[in-house]
């Protein structure tokens, strides 16, 4: 019997994702087929399916790996030292900035972006209990009085900024300044 390295079967789940992400970004989520997948990270129709069952198991691994790097992100990110105001800022800028630089160039990025939760509910519901808990905490500590509406106001707008953003450096700057005034 053949012992499986984890390191191998590791890389060949990221190889799995990434072109899954490739694929979702060239002919979006409902174009994408399990074929073309396996095609696209050079393994066999059935080492696939030992990996994931479908495309949406697939779908719901690449989400996940999404959510782990904005977590990242926000926490970094939130425990900067400072006001309050600028470490919500970079955190939610970090975030939305990810996901545009993510997104940018491809022709099904509305379709992706806009399919938010649907094929990945419980990671998304999942992200967003744990970004408010995260916001409520800090504004909590800065003394706010009613810190779960603020942050929910504040994932709202930087949800909204991010959703009409133009650049990184529109979102950042527009996010920047919604924070200071919501927050001064």
């Amino acid at each position: 019997m053949r012992k499986f390295d984890r390191s191998t079967n590791l890389e060949r789940r990221n190889r799995i994702l990434d072109a899954g992400l490739r694929l979702s970004f060239m002919h979006g989520i409902r174009g994408t087929t399990m074929e073309a997948l396996a095609k696209e990270a050079g393994i066999a129709k059935p080492t696939l399916y030992s990996y994931f069952p479908d495309k949406m198991a697939v779908y719901t691994a690449i989400v996940q790996r999404l959510f782990d790097d904005l977590e990242v992100a926000v926490v970094q990110g939130l425990s900067l030292k400072g006001d309050v105001g600028a470490r919500v800022a970079k955190a939610l800028g970090d975030k939305h900035c990810l996901i545009f630089s993510m997104l940018e160039g491809s022709p099904h990025a509305a379709e992706i972006y806009g399919e938010n939760g649907k094929f990945a509910a419980t990671e998304v519901e999942h992200f967003k209990h744990w970004l408010e808990g995260e916001l409520v905490a800090v504004l909590k500590e800065d003394g706010h009085k009613e810190p779960l509406k603020y942050a929910r106001l504040l994932m709202v707008c930087a949800e909204g900024i991010a959703c009409r953003g133009q650049s990184r450096e529109q979102i950042v700057s527009d996010i920047k300044l919604m924070c200071e005034k919501l927050l001064a």
